[in-house]
């Protein structure tokens, strides 16, 4: 009901508020659009494209802004928003994930990029969160946890999926080894027994 029932105090009659209150649910609406975070979506696929932004326009406190299908599009709309969340598949910016982030660095400094990509190696992973990344996640991934890295962005946060994650962890626990001891993993993983290989490493105690 849009009009207001109030009671008179001391027992009186009830009575419905005459004013209008229809403008302010749209004031209300506008200043939730403002106050959401503009995501620009950069990505080749237009079934991907779709599907991410009905995501983005489903979730609270984001605003779908405008789709990037080449690298020029998303500099060209990053540098006009400025202070947006950049949703983007970093296979449309030049080889390598470092030369991508520095471009959009140098570009549009103030800008939050969540990536999206089949290609998560830990290197990669690693890779994007020193050069400022947000987010990682896959193109396949569930939209909820999309969502998850979309929110923790606007929020200035990051966010990994748990996969990601834990394949980040195990590969800071195989840096640590020492050259021969990933030597002797390698040969573990390929079937051979401690026997063996102290056979044919004489020198390894």
């Amino acid at each position: 009901m849009s009009d207001r029932a109030a009671e008179i105090p001391g027992g009186g009659v009830p009575f419905q508020d005459p004013t209008p209150h229809a403008s302010l649910g749209g004031e209300e609406a506008a200043a939730k659009a403002d106050s959401a975070v503009e995501v620009i979506i950069g990505v080749a696929s237009p079934d991907l494209l779709c599907g991410l932004e009905s995501l983005v326009s489903g979730t609270a406190g984001l605003a779908f802004g405008r789709s990037a299908p080449t690298m020029d599009r998303l500099l060209a709309c990053c540098m006009e928003a400025e202070d947006c969340i950049a949703l983007v598949d970093p296979a449309l910016g030049p080889h390598g994930l470092r030369a991508f982030m520095q471009l959009l660095r140098m570009m549009a400094a103030r800008v939050r990029v969540v990536l999206i990509s089949d290609m998560h190696s830990p290197h990669m992973v690693r890779e994007a969160i020193r050069w400022g990344a947000s987010g990682f996640v896959e193109k396949t991934a569930e939209p909820a946890e999309i969502r998850a890295a979309l929110v923790a962005a606007a929020r200035s946060q990051r966010y990994l999926s748990p996969r990601m994650a834990a394949d980040l962890a195990d590969s800071f626990v195989l840096q640590d080894l020492t050259p021969r001891e990933m030597d002797v993993l390698a040969l573990l993983t390929r079937g051979d027994c401690n026997k063996l290989i102290s056979s044919l490493h004489p020198n390894w105690r």
